[in-house]
């Protein structure tokens, strides 16, 4: 899996990771329960490929990337939101760390994605919003 997703942002093809997003968004969404499931340093890694489709002109990047944000948070939501609270004290791993302020960089993105002409993008926008608000 580590392998695989090396590959892809050695790549660094923007089509690639577009096609495999869904992939990747699948095995976070099941976490545990996949066959294959990304753990939380994979999808640490894999942030700079959302911070470049969240800046992206084209929605199914900007769509999938909000996507992404948003099954990060959702399954990892328990830890962030105790990172957040401990103000970034007494962190447990370095890869929370990290995905954390990754996540908390994009809060002023998404909001403005919320007014996408497009109703995919600012559905998903507004989903990420709202829970990016509460870290």
């Amino acid at each position: 899996m580590n392998q695989f997703m090396d590959h892809i942002l050695r790549v660094n093809d923007d089509g690639l990771s577009y096609d495999v997003f869904p992939w990747i968004i699948g095995r976070v969404r099941k976490g545990e329960k996949s066959s294959q499931p990304v753990n939380m340093g994979a999808c640490q890694e894999f942030m700079p490929v959302v911070l470049r489709f969240l800046h992206s002109d084209r929605d199914e990047h900007l769509h999938i990337a909000l996507v992404m944000v948003q099954s990060l948070l959702e399954r990892f939501w328990e830890p962030l939101l105790q990172m957040s609270r401990n103000h970034l004290t007494s962190c447990q791993s370095a890869n929370l760390e990290s995905l954390y302020m990754i996540l908390v960089t994009t809060v002023e993105r998404v909001r403005q994605l919320c007014t996408c002409k497009s109703p995919e993008v600012a559905k998903e926008a507004t989903s990420a919003y709202t829970l990016l608000e509460k870290l």
